[in-house]
């Protein structure tokens, strides 16, 4: 049986992929457990570089996560009916026959469909790209990157989680892209546990709670690690009042954790007796003590 961990914040910049990063070392490293780390921030993956870069790739496939439709001029009879249904307008009135504006179309096929003289047909359309990769940690990682521009980033995430799961790892860790947008829903979804990391300044805290929201919605476990605690200590003392014991770990701002994403190494084997990594590794042991996850 595979289980799932999502590590997300509700806003960039909390450490959302040092937790991941050191989550996935940890697992596979001290727990001796089969893993594949997923990067579900396809807009902007990192979590590759956070454990070392690439050592080899493994598979790559392209991606067609959408459909773009195409108008065949010879059968339009410009009646114009796809302009009209079109509720983004990306259809036009053109010359003589319809035009399409493809930075306005989300490919839902109203057009394709309800066309009286089946002059438009859909195409599917390349919105990314996916891979498996082995680290310079040794730990498999599933990534992907959207095109430029590209759309329905929540199927490119569910497409991920569903290639680490049919490797059968004991673990699948998946870092989430941040807030709450449609690849984090698609990321959390289905998971049996998502690992919330907050900072103390309000922005977060507030990010925080609208994921707390889905999480609940979406019927998954949730716990929260406070990282950089100690940057607002009396919002972080708040913090943990009320998560009571939703908080399994508070961890200090150490400049060693920029030294070890500089070095692209997890901070739990480049520098494992500093104040962040013994911290993080207290917040680990407990999900996998008081909590029995591992």
């Amino acid at each position: 049986m595979t289980h799932e961990i999502v590590v997300a914040s509700g806003k960039g910049g909390t450490g959302k992929t040092f937790v991941a990063s050191n989550l996935s070392f940890y697992l596979s490293s001290y727990k001796n457990v089969s893993l594949v780390a997923v990067d579900a921030d396809v807009e902007a993956p990192d979590l590759l570089i956070a454990l070392g870069g690439l050592r080899r790739k493994l598979w790559e496939y392209e991606f067609f996560g959408a459909n773009e439709p195409v108008i065949n001029t010879e059968r339009c009879t410009a009646c114009w009916k796809c302009v009209e249904l079109c509720a983004f307008g990306a259809i036009v009135k053109g010359d003589s026959t319809p035009a399409i504006d493809y930075d306005k179309c989300e490919g839902l096929g109203v057009c394709a469909k309800l066309c009286p003289a089946g002059a438009i047909v859909l195409r599917p359309r390349k919105t990314g790209c996916l891979y498996a990769a082995e680290s310079s940690q040794g730990i498999l990682v599933v990534t992907g990157e959207l095109e430029l521009g590209g759309r329905n980033s929540g199927r490119l995430v569910y497409e991920l989680k569903s290639r680490a799961r049919a490797m059968r790892p004991e673990f699948v860790v998946v870092d989430s892209a941040p807030g709450i947008g449609c690849p984090v829903v698609s990321s959390v979804s289905g998971a049996d546990l998502l690992v919330i990391v907050v900072e103390p300044v309000p922005q977060s805290l507030r990010g925080a709670q609208r994921l707390i929201s889905v999480a609940e919605q979406l019927r998954t476990d949730w716990v929260v690690i406070l990282n950089k605690y100690d940057i607002n200590t009396a919002l972080a003392d708040r913090i943990a009042t009320e998560l009571g014991d939703r908080l399994v770990g508070t961890v200090p701002y150490d400049d060693s954790v920029v030294e070890s994403y500089a070095s692209m190494v997890p901070i739990l084997k480049y520098r494992p007796n500093s104040p962040a990594a013994v911290a993080l590794s207290k917040a680990l042991e407990r999900l996998g003590g008081d909590y029995g996850w591992w």
